[in-house]
């Protein structure tokens, strides 16, 4: 089954849009892949306090570490890395976003992207231009494996 891929031309964050629905937690650290150990940590801490199971964490960890690598390879030097995390019993959706200058969307035929498409139910990337730089965007829900 293909997986929904879609630029957000409008800007809207659905991570945000529904405030009510799930646990917002947001992290923020510098771009470089070093600090990806402390995203993927964060991650996991967050969807374990909604008893999410140990596959549906490794999937998750993984989603998350890909997408953000995706996007610190394009980041502004010394700029910072932002993980929106909205985690409710029966899904998790991150946003993450980048400060870039070349405005350019992510590469979609790449190694990165296919292993995103794999894990995640829906994803979305998107360029929006703000006050100084660009910022580069990656959007995915996962949703929560059943239990067996």
């Amino acid at each position: 089954m293909p997986h929904p891929r879609r630029s957000r031309p409008d800007g809207a964050d659905p991570v945000l849009a529904a405030p009510t629905l799930g646990e917002l937690v947001e992290l923020r650290v510098d771009a470089d892949l070093a600090q990806l150990p402390l995203v993927r940590t964060m991650t996991a801490a967050v969807a374990m306090r909604r008893d999410y199971d140990v596959e549906s964490l490794a999937d998750l960890r993984l989603a998350v570490d890909e997408a953000c690598t995706l996007l610190v390879r394009r980041a502004l030097p010394f700029s910072a890395l932002t993980v929106r995390l909205r985690v409710a019993e029966a899904w998790v959706d991150v946003h993450c976003s980048v400060p870039v200058l070349d405005p350019t969307p992510i590469d979609e035929s790449g190694l990165g992207w296919t292993l995103l498409s794999a894990l995640v139910e829906s994803m979305t990337t998107g360029v929006a231009d703000e006050d100084v730089f660009a910022e580069l965007t990656i959007e995915l829900r996962m949703a929560k494996k059943a239990a067996a």
